[in-house]
């Protein structure tokens, strides 16, 4: 460690902290960054009365669901809603066979929910192409009446690029309404920003169960935790440090719909200041004792010739990098002697 001590304090400063880091695999947990970010985000809890713009239809009739079509989203054409009903047809029928006592509950049971779900598209056999390009717009449906609350993966596994203008009309919600119009007032934001963040609301009130008025800053927080644990936010490509929604929450904020004193970006909601050495460390599941205390103390030591930031990106590669590898290689390895492997 000592070697290590010495070159890093001769080589790293803020000003090559980045091309140092650059390419680093990192083992540092989601949130770490925020460490308080887990603990204030929840889902919002479930309405006494749950959204149901199209009546309780959670154990509707087929025959029932398909006749709700034209209501719940207007097309164009007949043939498109031809198409639609011959969507809900396949997909309802599939999830008829399942175990459950209402269609929720059946979804609940098919490979579509989860963390690991699959595209809805997947379960048809068929000979036509088609019946498969069907099933995704009957789900779009189904989310969009609540006849089915699926969980962030499940949502996402289906590519939903127009939902937002599917879910506004569809939802009835007077609240919504002013949202989506507060978005639209933005062209500064970009087309396909405000599209995020349409959708990003519209996923959040989807997967929760709730109509606007329930979604606290808790609740959103808790949708953008959930993105990021899946890694299924918006330009993320990877960057675990990207939080969902940052954009929603802005305009939520900028219209008032969030509690007084809340602030206005969802990162300063969930940031608490600067970790000490120990905090910073303990990030990391380290084993050997004896190493965290090296790791920690020349943290310690440091203090005086780094700024926060630099010591942030130390403990990232001494203890997120450096000593959480040798544990995955070495199991049982207590201290800084390493064994030539």
């Amino acid at each position: 460690m000592a070697n290590v001590q010495g070159t890093l304090a001769s080589t790293y400063t803020a000003r090559n902290r980045r091309t140092l880091f650059r390419g680093m695999d990192f083992d540092e947990p989601v949130a770490t960054r925020f460490p308080d970010a887990a603990v204030k985000a929840a889902p919002a809890p479930r309405p006494d009365s749950p959204p149901a713009p199209f009546g309780d239809l959670t154990q509707a009739s087929i025959q029932h669901l398909c006749s709700l079509v034209e209501q719940i989203v207007p097309g164009r054409t007949h043939s498109t809603y031809e198409k639609r009903r011959r969507g809900l047809r396949l997909l309802f029928t599939h999830l008829e066979t399942l175990p459950g006592a209402d269609w929720q509950a059946k979804w609940e049971a098919s490979p579509f929910d989860g963390d690991k779900a699959l595209p809805v598209k997947t379960f048809v056999i068929s000979d036509r192409a088609q019946d498969r390009h069907d099933v995704t717009p009957a789900a779009k449906l189904a989310f969009c009446a609540r006849v089915i609350q699926p969980s962030v993966g499940g949502f996402r596994a289906n590519a939903f690029s127009d939902y937002p203008e599917w879910f506004g009309p569809a939802s009835h919600d007077p609240a919504l309404d002013v949202f989506y119009a507060a978005v639209d007032a933005r062209p500064d934001l970009g087309l396909s920003y405000r599209i995020r963040i349409k959708f990003d609301v519209a996923c959040a009130l989807t997967t929760q169960g709730i109509a606007l008025e329930h979604l606290t800053p808790e609740a959103l927080l808790h949708y953008s935790l959930e993105c990021r644990r899946l890694g299924v936010t918006h330009g993320a490509r990877g960057d675990q440090s990207r939080f969902a929604a940052l954009g929603a929450w802005e305009i939520l904020h900028s219209i008032g719909h969030f509690p007084p004193g809340t602030p206005s970006t969802l990162r300063k909601f969930i940031y608490t200041g600067q970790l000490t050495p120990e905090q910073m460390v303990d990030r990391y599941p380290l084993r050997s004792q004896a190493v965290r205390q090296v790791i920690t103390d020349y943290l310690v030591r440091r203090q005086a010739d780094t700024d926060y930031i630099t010591r942030d990106g130390l403990a990232r590669l001494l203890a997120g990098t450096f000593w959480s590898k040798i544990e995955k290689i070495c199991p049982g390895q207590a201290d800084l002697t390493l064994p030539r492997i």
